[in-house]
């Protein structure tokens, strides 16, 4: 577990009620932008500077801002910039993978303050929801914050939503937690409120925040883990579709195609099936693979040589709908085969007058962590107040 060591300070009042729209248009770009002063915050958003300075009251009285140090600002009194109360509100994400747990502490600026992450058989959806209740009460503790301040927990798992209710579809490996209200179960069991998100759009999420978001407003992410996946970002918000399915990228291949798709799972079959790569030692599932995993085993240049064309195929979907910034490769996928998977794609394309249209930049992830849990744990600040 790796802590940062930012002890909470007290705080009351920000999970009381629900931020109004201009609330949390103002939020946003504080968060984004701050320190930033009242005048600064009127031009971006268009209110008078009579309302932004009545609504920032609104949020110092709930703790959810405070003023930063004083900055010269011309003639006469320095100007009072905002900022985000870091200690006024808590969130966890958890990433719930087929073999592995990962979970995030980030307070309201988005700063991570506590995480976690094990291999552990997550196949059986009671004992996983045992073992995370306690997880987040030490991750909490550690932290150093109380549960009153606390959003709320999202969850990322793979597969795709089946209804309004969040029922996903999961990975044959993962039954136990298919078809069934994954929020309802999970909130009881936690006893804290619960937001379900599927591992693509919530490592999208996380990426427009953390990551490769900073400076593009648009881009659409490849998630690659055991399986394949994405999610799509549009001006700077997680777009998830009619039932929260955008970014299922597997949907663009043909049948005969998806078997080689550029999944972990087959890279593990590829090295388990070649000695020379694990001295005959075969990995039982993705995570101790991506521990152990070498750049110049054999059966990579396989794997890349296999795949390049399904990726290929859908970056140039992506790229022929979206128009997007740029195409985010993430996931569990290991950073250095990430890089050499990039240098292999290509979009295809039919150049007129031997002139191509502008194709967006392909690039690895840049959240420097689990960008699926950090993707989840914005999904409780979402709710309440961005």
């Amino acid at each position: 577990m790796d802590i940062v060591s930012t002890p909470a300070t007290p705080g009351q009042g920000a999970l009381e009620a629900f931020c109004s729209a201009n609330e949390r248009r103002l939020l946003r770009l504080i968060r984004e932008r701050g320190p930033i002063s009242r005048a600064d915050l009127a031009r971006e958003t268009g209110l008078t500077l009579q309302s932004v300075v009545r609504l920032v009251a609104a949020l110092m009285e709930r703790n959810l801002v405070v003023g930063g140090p004083k900055v010269p600002s011309g003639p006469g009194q320095p100007s009072l910039p905002i900022e985000i109360a870091r200690d006024a509100a808590f969130s966890l994400g958890v990433s719930i993978m087929d073999d592995a747990l990962s979970v995030v502490a980030i307070d309201l600026s988005g700063r991570v303050r506590a995480t976690h992450e094990e291999l552990f058989d997550t196949s059986d959806r009671r004992r996983v929801t045992t073992h995370l209740g306690a997880i987040l009460k030490d991750l909490s503790g550690a932290a150093g914050f109380n549960r009153s301040r606390l959003a709320g927990v999202g969850v990322a798992v793979p597969g795709f939503f089946v209804d309004s209710k969040g029922a996903v579809n999961a990975p044959l490996v993962m039954s136990d937690w298919a078809l069934t209200d994954l929020e309802a179960h999970l909130g009881e069991a936690l006893g804290l409120p619960v937001w379900i998100e599927n591992d693509g759009s919530a490592a999208a999420a996380g990426e427009s925040v953390y990551g490769a978001g900073q400076h593009r407003r648009n881009f659409a992410y490849i998630h690659i883990a055991s399986g394949l996946g994405g999610g799509i970002v549009l001006d700077g918000k997680l777009w998830r579709g009619r039932n929260g399915n955008a970014g299922e990228f597997t949907g663009s291949l043909p049948p005969a195609a998806r078997a080689n798709r550029p999944t972990l799972r087959l890279l593990l079959e590829m090295v388990n099936a070649d000695g020379e790569n694990t001295q005959g030692r075969a990995f039982p599932s993705v995570g101790p693979l991506i521990q152990a995993f070498d750049p110049e085993w054999p059966a990579v240049e396989t794997w890349l040589s296999r795949t390049e064309d399904s990726l290929s195929a859908i970056l140039s979907a992506a790229a022929a709908i979206l128009d997007p910034d740029a195409i985010v490769i993430g996931g569990r996928i290991p950073p250095a085969l990430a890089q050499r998977l990039i240098e292999r794609a290509r979009f295809y394309s039919v150049p007129v007058r031997q002139q191509d249209r502008r194709f967006p930049s392909v690039m690895a992830s840049r959240t420097g962590g689990d960008s699926a849990a950090l993707g989840a744990a914005t999904l409780p600040f979402l709710h309440h107040f961005f």
